[in-house]
């Protein structure tokens, strides 16, 4: 099981470079991230998280909860032996549940890790407008287009729908399924410092909606705005990199840490 993808990273990479691991949105696979491999950043290596149903993976049975995936790509970066003090976990839209979820694993281990990037994405006591995992076939993949994801040439291909709507199914029925009530926020509280990121023309996940997160949170900075949708960090992965850089190379340096 491969579950880290390299994206992008120094040629000789060195022992003290800071190892981001993005967990991507429903039905995301290398493909969507594909316009990362051109990143060029000095002092971070770049892996993606790969799902199981896609990519190299696309044998194993997809999974069933956020919870699942948050498992996985945890072993994954124990396999890789990515240090916990060069570790951010970032995630976009479902991967923010996953990449939280990651976080919360890590703490309780005693074992946290340098920063956490949580993007395009409501808090967990909130619950999305747009909810799809129900509809039937032809109905789902028009949400997906609605969206602004790539699911227009799969919706005028129905003989790829057995290969492709399994994995976006199951990704979509984990994130609609996951949900915390606000009363175990503070039993919950992540004391990692957290960077928060929205789209300024997302329609999926508003300001409001991703500044939420703050209840879960000891440490932020945020929400920050990129230009752009739902899809702005595969769309504009440069701004979204160095969003991630600016603050964990200089703005949390000038933070004080958070009390236990």
């Amino acid at each position: 099981m491969n579950s880290l993808l390299p994206l992008c990273g120094p040629s000789e990479p060195r022992a003290g470079d800071i190892h981001l691991v993005m967990c991507p949105f429903a039905g995301g696979s290398a493909s969507a991230f594909r316009s990362w491999r051109d990143l060029q950043p000095s002092g971070w290596r770049i892996w993606l998280a790969v799902y199981p149903g896609r990519d190299q993976r696309m044998n194993e049975a997809c999974a069933a909860s956020i919870d699942e995936l948050a498992d996985q790509v945890l072993m994954a970066i124990d396999v890789h032996k990515i240090a916990h003090q060069q570790l951010v976990v970032a995630g976009h839209s479902m991967g923010a549940q996953v990449a939280y979820e990651i976080c919360v694993r890590l703490e309780q281990q005693g074992s946290a890790p340098l920063g956490l990037v949580l993007s395009g994405c409501h808090a967990p006591h909130l619950r999305g407008r747009r909810l799809i995992s129900h509809r039937e076939d032809g109905a789902f993949l028009e949400q997906l287009v609605a969206i602004g994801g790539s699911a227009e040439e799969l919706l005028n291909e129905p003989g790829l729908w057995p290969v492709f709507m399994p994995m976006l199914r199951a990704d979509f029925k984990a994130t609609e399924s996951y949900g915390l009530p606000q009363e175990v926020a503070s039993a919950r509280l992540i004391r990692t410092p957290t960077l928060l990121i929205y789209g300024s023309a997302d329609q999926e996940a508003w300001r409001s909606e991703v500044e939420a997160w703050k209840a879960w949170l000891c440490e932020t900075q945020g929400p920050a705005a990129i230009s752009g949708d739902h899809f702005y960090a595969t769309r504009r992965p440069r701004a979204f990199l160095e969003h991630i850089r600016r603050w964990f190379e200089l703005g949390f340096a000038r933070m004080p840490m958070c009390a236990y």
